[in-house]
């Protein structure tokens, strides 16, 4: 048997489809191999549909953000600018007085959604311009250089 979708993933044109064909007699099973759904996902979809009076989706309420997509963009430059600024001191930089400043949760909490997790840098030693230039001269060297087995 296939991969079946869930009932979510369906357009709305999908579900009036479904509606349709169930007001005109077919049956469960015909209409979830027709829109590769499962019986019972095409039963719950239309009680949902009668019990919401045809809505096929409410959107849902929240709380709206504290920051606006211009201030998330500031954050994130900053960020990758100079990596070694921390929440905190980003949170200095940005916010001003007149403007409502966002808690430093809410700055983590943007640079963890782009994927810039918090790690300390590594530090590493300076290499002088002699070790670079010896490094250089020993990879010329040994270019021809093969794997042995």
């Amino acid at each position: 048997m296939g991969f079946r979708r869930g009932i979510r993933n369906l357009t709305i044109q999908q579900q009036e489809a479904i509606v349709n064909g169930r007001a005109q007699g077919r049956a469960l099973f015909e209409l979830g191999k027709q829109f590769n759904t499962s019986e019972s996902g095409i039963s719950k979809f239309l009680k949902r549909w009668v019990d919401q009076g045809g809505v096929p989706k409410v959107p849902k309420s929240r709380r709206p953000r504290s920051t606006s997509r211009l201030f998330d963009r500031n954050v994130l430059r900053l960020s990758c600018v100079n990596p070694r600024l921390t929440a905190v001191d980003i949170a200095r930089e940005l916010c001003d007085p007149p403007n409502p400043k966002p808690s430093i949760r809410t700055i983590r909490r943007r640079l963890q959604v782009a994927g810039l997790n918090g790690r300390r840098p590594v530090k590493k030693p300076i290499i002088s311009t002699k070790n670079r230039k010896a490094r250089v001269e020993w990879t010329k060297a040994h270019r021809d250089w093969i794997k042995k087995e």
